[in-house]
């Protein structure tokens, strides 16, 4: 569709940067530089200088030459309100995954993809994906389809066009859904590709007037598909208790 923006083009170096900051993240104990560079499958010396300058800025600290990530990216996400545990207790996943039985999820969007950051069920693919912490293309999961639906509308025209491949029918289609999403206040259907047979509801977190992230309620099509309609309105309430008690602290 020639009114869909293009998909911004990577940058090696900030490529590489993201990738040092998501796999020391992962890492509560921290990393050498030696077992960083074999987890990027790089240089030392490619990935050094980059290093000590995330920790000279603290985005990474260093203790003992090893490598945890710092209190930087945390705060930033903090001065911009984009932290979605501030909303979303992980005890309010829990109670919401044992009171209707299925699994609850919290997503936020890193660039074009979304990641689950906590979790609660039974349900070992949510349980792998939670741990992984994988990158989902934004329009490949429920949460992701809505994080994508409150992006401006230049962001979401750049990461649908770059989804369907120029395709103006299956852009159409997507745009379509995404607009949905936004009047109804949920998605609602199957999860996606990931997570084949999987139903799901998903609606937006909101922190200050921004979406900063998606919580999700799944399940088993088999016998879990027909309580759509009703996760939806429990799912739609939570997350507006739960906004409304930030507002209160």
């Amino acid at each position: 569709m020639s009114d869909l923006a293009p998909k911004r083009p990577h940058h090696r170096a900030v490529d590489r940067i993201a990738a040092i900051l998501e796999t020391v993240a992962t890492e509560p104990q921290g990393l050498g530089l030696t077992q960083l560079a074999l987890r990027l499958d790089a240089p030392v010396s490619s990935i050094q200088k980059l290093v000590n300058g995330l920790v000279a800025v603290g985005y990474l600290d260093e203790t003992d030459h090893r490598f945890t990530l710092g209190a930087a990216p945390y705060l930033l996400s903090l001065r911009a309100g984009r932290v979605p545990a501030r909303v979303v207790r992980h005890a309010d996943l829990v109670a919401l995954s044992r009171e209707h039985r299925c699994s609850a999820v919290l997503a936020v969007r890193l660039g074009d993809a979304s990641v689950y950051v906590d979790w609660a069920g039974t349900d070992d693919p949510f349980n792998y994906l939670t741990v992984r912490q994988l990158r989902t293309p934004l329009p490949e999961t429920a949460v992701g389809r809505v994080l994508l639906a409150h992006l401006p509308e230049r962001e979401r025209h750049e990461v649908v066009s770059a989804h369907v491949g120029g395709e103006a029918e299956a852009a159409l289609g997507l745009l379509a859904e995404l607009a949905e999403i936004r009047e109804d206040g949920f998605s609602l259907g199957d999860s996606g590709p990931m997570l084949r047979g999987i139903a799901a509801v998903a609606a937006p977190v909101w922190a200050e007037g921004v979406v900063v992230g998606a919580v999700s309620l799944a399940g088993r099509r088999e016998g879990g598909g027909e309580r759509l309609p009703e996760l939806a309105e429990v799912l739609v309430s939570a997350v507006r208790e739960w906004a409304g008690r930030a507002v209160e602290r």
